[in-house]
């Protein structure tokens, strides 16, 4: 377990404690929204399987998180939960046209330029790879169970949502003309759809850091040849910086 606060804001007698791993990008977001916020957190990482059903009974899914005794799931529900506790900075626009676009963006990023992220994570190139850095921390006797039946749960996912069904070269294309997409909608903003950082930006984020984490070149490169985008990464890490 590590202790992670943000200095220099109000609200930082509060205190989070947050379940999950920032290699997932939805743990990425909520760790980001509590910077923005000013709250404090404690990160608890996953020591095996059982620590998701423990921690999220509902889905057994990351993040987890605790905040005033209250126990929220699923990072767009949280996001908006802190909203809610701490209404500034806020998440979303006041303008409802661009609070929807906000949003959108939001659950884009969410549901399908994290399944490109997972589809190229878990490709027969960089599987090996990708399992080496998200098992590493378990003990070794779980590692060696979990490196042969994780690689397979998720490949199979990838499969039955489609992008995995895509040859390398055409998804790796595919990713980039997206990344060219999110170019043109952040134009010339700092952020996407204004001047502050919002949902938007946080999920977007996320999905970036993972597809920069390691295991995935090809979508590093990607994301190296899109100043614009790593600029946006480096404003957000300005205005939700996590120490």
């Amino acid at each position: 377990m590590r202790e992670m606060v943000r200095q220099g804001n109000s609200d930082m007698a509060r205190s989070a404690i947050v379940f999950g791993s920032r290699l997932s990008p939805f743990v990425e977001k909520v760790v980001r929204a509590l910077a923005m916020k000013g709250i404090g957190f404690r990160l608890v990482e996953p020591r095996g399987p059982g620590d998701f059903g423990k921690w999220n009974p509902q889905t057994r899914k990351m993040p987890a998180l605790e905040l005033d005794g209250e126990r929220m799931y699923d990072s767009t529900f949280i996001v908006r939960r802190l909203d809610a506790i701490v209404p500034e900075p806020a998440l979303v626009a006041s303008d409802p046209r661009v609070s929807a676009a906000q949003r959108q963006l939001e659950d884009w990023a969410d549901e399908s330029l994290y399944w490109y992220g997972m589809a190229l994570r878990w490709c027969t190139r960089n599987k090996a790879a990708t399992a080496r850095q998200i098992l590493g921390a378990l003990p070794a006797p779980l590692r060696a169970i979990a490196s042969v039946i994780l690689p397979r749960q998720i490949r199979a996912s990838t499969m039955a949502q489609g992008l995995g069904r895509l040859p390398h070269d055409v998804l790796v294309r595919e990713l980039g003309g997206h990344l060219d997409d999110l170019m043109a909608i952040l134009d010339r903003r700092p952020f996407f759809f204004g001047d502050r950082a919002s949902v938007a930006d946080l999920a977007v984020y996320g999905q970036f850091c993972m597809l920069r984490s390691g295991p995935t070149p090809e979508a590093e490169a990607l994301l190296r040849q899109r100043k614009g985008l790593l600029d946006h990464m480096h404003r957000v890490e300005e205005v939700a910086a996590v120490s």
